[in-house]
């Protein structure tokens, strides 16, 4: 009975998974990873830029309270919430990260990549 090694986690995938997509075959799966990191890239993009208008808009509406606890309040919801949701992208962020670096899609999730590609229509 022969024994597989397992591959390195991080760049060779986990055993057979990785040579799977690793072989002549892989154009489809290539085309899928690229896609989906493209768009999980700018779903990172645009999720980081909403936390930062979610903490500017809460930071005016606390400055402009001027005293009413439910403003502030409010605006202290509004600032958890923006938090909560932070933490949310960057666990699933991580995941995906993770995930990628186990079955050797080592380009799945790049959001500096994105950023860098981004242009607009025309250029």
């Amino acid at each position: 009975m022969a024994v597989n090694e397992l591959g390195p986690i991080g760049g060779g995938g986990l055993g057979p998974f990785g040579e799977i997509f690793k072989g002549g075959k892989t154009a489809g799966i290539l085309a899928v990873t690229d896609t989906v990191s493209k768009i999980i890239g700018m779903l990172t993009v645009v999720a980081s830029i909403w936390f930062l208008l979610q903490i500017l808009f809460a930071g005016y509406e606390w400055m402009s309270a001027g005293g009413d606890t439910k403003k502030i309040a409010g605006a202290r919801d509004r600032i958890t919430h923006a938090f909560i949701g932070l933490i949310i992208v960057v666990g699933s962020w991580s995941l995906v990260a993770v995930t990628g670096q186990f079955f050797g899609f080592n380009t799945l999730v790049n959001p500096g990549e994105v950023i860098q590609n981004l242009s607009l229509p025309g250029n």
